[in-house]
């Protein structure tokens, strides 16, 4: 019981940690059209609807576990290192996509 609870709490900080990455994709669109994005933050806006699939492929994996009728079930511990390592992965890229368009934005004022 307490393997499932624990896949459970994981599952909901990826779930948070996944629309906190998926906003944080949406601010540089708040730069309006005008402004040219560089290509980097052009294709991790595009991405932004993985943010929705990771966790729906998490929780179908939860639900999996929630109903397996068997007396050993995978440790949580692995989950959490899965969805952790995926979550580094998107959230580095996106992080610095997100930047991007500030620093240039900075490197234009200066210019003025």
């Amino acid at each position: 019981m307490k393997n499932k609870l624990a896949h459970t709490l994981v599952l909901t900080g990826f779930g948070v940690a996944c629309s906190l990455v998926w906003l944080l994709m949406k601010l540089p669109l708040l730069l309006g059209p005008g402004h040219t994005l560089p290509g980097l933050t052009q294709i991790c806006v595009s991405l932004r609807p993985l943010m929705v699939v990771l966790p729906i492929v998490a929780a179908a994996y939860c639900v999996w576990i929630w109903f397996r009728k068997t007396d050993r079930l995978p440790s949580w511990i692995s989950f959490f290192a899965v969805l952790m390592g995926v979550l580094v992965l998107v959230a580095l890229p996106a992080v610095i996509a997100v930047y991007l368009p500030l620093y240039d934005s900075l490197n234009h004022l200066t210019s003025k």
